[in-house]
């Protein structure tokens, strides 16, 4: 039978699971779009959506250059993809941990340490990626502002993750250590009753 803390969690990873699922969507239909932006800034008078085209909302009354928008759209899609893969580990993690049934195991404890070190990593990296790509679109058109984008969020995500990963690789050791104590006992106690 389950106990109430450990029912607790496993309805916290249901929940995580399916937030997860949306936030991978999310990101999907985001970066989809940033590319789509992208392919109108460069033919702004065929796309027309209700007979305004892409050119009669970034005017030059906005203030916003055609190089400023391919340089924000393409950092768009390559944190958006990063934000794809981020959140499509987390699923995969959380549709292990469900299988399994408890968060105390060392291939789950293993599973949230890489999900852990990829929050972190993956992110910084897109980060990275869009950087350069924003540079790379400053060479080319002028009135490209510089990109800010902040890694704070996932690197505090990550080191809560992997965090985590060290108190349920603890948990699985004492698990283990437990149901050793417990095959001696009863072996002992076979031995005993010879």
């Amino acid at each position: 039978m389950m106990s109430k803390t450990l029912q607790t969690i496993q309805t916290i990873v249901k929940v995580a699971k399916i937030v997860c699922n949306v936030a991978f969507v999310c990101s999907l239909v985001g970066a989809i779009l940033c590319l789509v932006g992208i392919a109108s800034v460069g033919f702004p008078s065929s796309v027309k959506i209700g007979g305004t085209t892409i050119h009669s909302i970034v005017g030059n009354s906005s203030g916003v250059s055609q190089g400023a928008l391919y340089g924000k759209l393409a950092a768009g899609a390559i944190m958006c993809a990063a934000s794809c893969v981020v959140s499509k580990l987390a699923v995969r993690y959380c549709s292990r941990e469900l299988n399994d049934g408890t968060p105390f195991t060392l291939q789950g404890a293993r599973g949230l340490l890489k999900l852990g070190i990829c929050t972190i990593c993956v992110p910084l990296g897109g980060i990275v990626a869009a950087s350069i790509c924003n540079a790379i679109v400053g060479n080319h058109f002028e009135g490209v502002p510089g990109l800010s984008v902040s890694g704070n969020g996932f690197v505090s995500a990550g080191a809560m993750l992997i965090f985590v990963s060290l108190i349920c690789k603890y948990g699985a050791e004492l698990s283990a250590d437990t149901a050793e104590d417990e095959r001696s006992r009863h072996v002992q106690t076979a031995i005993g009753n010879k």
